[in-house]
């Protein structure tokens, strides 16, 4: 039976989380001229060329005719020919992310990171490091305590675990119970063997995402298309999104350049009668109108008819400008009430 989010009335907030779900495309969009250093980002589609995996994969004697990564990799894999070979991509994508860095001004990841709170989650495909990055240089802004929670369902560079200790931490960290420093995260899998419950790592990001889309207000999707190549993906959300209650009244956000019904259709079964929208650009979106307050001013315009006014993120702040910005928000957060108010103006 349908159920109402975790609205609290009296004091304008609504509990039930934001999910963030991103994707290459996010990264793209964030460093569209690479990163710090002009390091380009690589997508799967181009990959082996910005790598420069070329080279590599003809010292073995093989021709690398342009596919798709992810389906040379797992062609390599299920010959059980090429394990040396594997061994080396799996290296050279790891130094190559590694070493991205993001710039010093702010970025898209920085205003996801701020304009979330500690009940929503990122969850993110990707094996860059901007995720952790922004979450690191940001955190001290509102305190660690109140920086949304971040997932790694594909594993990530910047994130290491201790198997032993069942942990995880910051990659080139040590682990807090046995002191050893953490292992890398793995990154690669056969496309057609993605069993993400068999990784205790992965298992643990995925449960942590499906329990925030298991209650979800709001689901914003950011440059990942669901591809139907990654099925068990796509199950792992769609059967815990089934069992949300609150999905009739929720709504999905999803910024994607390709054309509308070529979207549409990618989500057409996570979608909910109509509750949904296409945008082009971050800021159009409903986070970005209201950042850490998405959910509570979604349903004060949609459940109780007192639509809260637009308090949209400035673009083209500096970093600095852009953690000053947010900072009132942080602080009305602390009083338990939120006033609706759009900063600047008095509460």
């Amino acid at each position: 039976m349908p159920t109402l989010p975790k609205l609290d009335i009296k004091n304008n907030c609504n509990h039930s989380p934001h999910v963030v779900i991103l994707g290459a495309g996010a990264s793209f969009a964030a460093l569209p001229d690479g990163d710090k250093d002009g390091r380009r980002l690589p997508l799967m589609n181009n990959l082996v060329e910005v790598i420069g995996l070329e080279p590599l994969i003809e010292e073995y004697g093989l021709k690398y005719e342009g596919e798709n990564f992810e389906a040379t990799y797992d062609a390599l894999v299920h010959s059980g020919q090429y394990d040396e070979l594997v061994g080396e991509i799996d290296a050279a994508v790891e130094n190559y992310f590694g070493q991205m860095e993001l710039p010093e001004e702010a970025t898209l990841y920085d205003y996801l990171v701020l304009g979330l709170r500690n009940k929503d989650i990122i969850a993110t495909f990707n094996w860059d490091p901007f995720l952790a990055q922004a979450f690191q240089r940001n955190m001290h802004v509102v305190g660690y305590d109140q920086m949304p929670q971040i997932a790694f369902l594909h594993g990530n560079v910047a994130v290491g675990v201790c198997c032993s200790c069942k942990t995880k931490g910051w990659r080139y960290n040590a682990c807090d119970r046995c002191e050893n420093r953490f292992g890398p995260s793995k990154l690669l899998y056969p496309v057609s063997q993605k069993n993400y419950s068999s990784d205790e790592f992965l298992n643990s990001e995925w449960e942590n995402l499906q329990n925030h889309l298991k209650h979800a207000y709001f689901i914003t999707v950011f440059g990942y298309s669901a591809p139907v190549t990654d099925a068990e993906a796509r199950k792992l959300m769609l059967d815990v999104w089934a069992e949300n209650t609150t999905k009739d009244l929720a709504q999905i956000d999803i910024i994607d350049i390709k054309p509308r019904e070529e979207v549409k259709e990618s989500w057409q079964d996570f979608i909910v009668r109509e509750n949904y929208a296409i945008q082009s650009d971050f800021f159009d979106t409903y986070l970005s109108m209201h950042p850490r307050r998405s959910c509570d001013a979604f349903a004060m315009a949609t459940l109780q008819q007192r639509p809260w006014e637009d308090n949209n993120f400035p673009e083209g702040l500096s970093l600095e400008a852009l953690q000053d910005w947010v900072r009132p928000l942080a602080e009305e957060e602390k009083s338990g009430h939120l006033s609706g108010n759009p900063c600047g103006k008095e509460n």
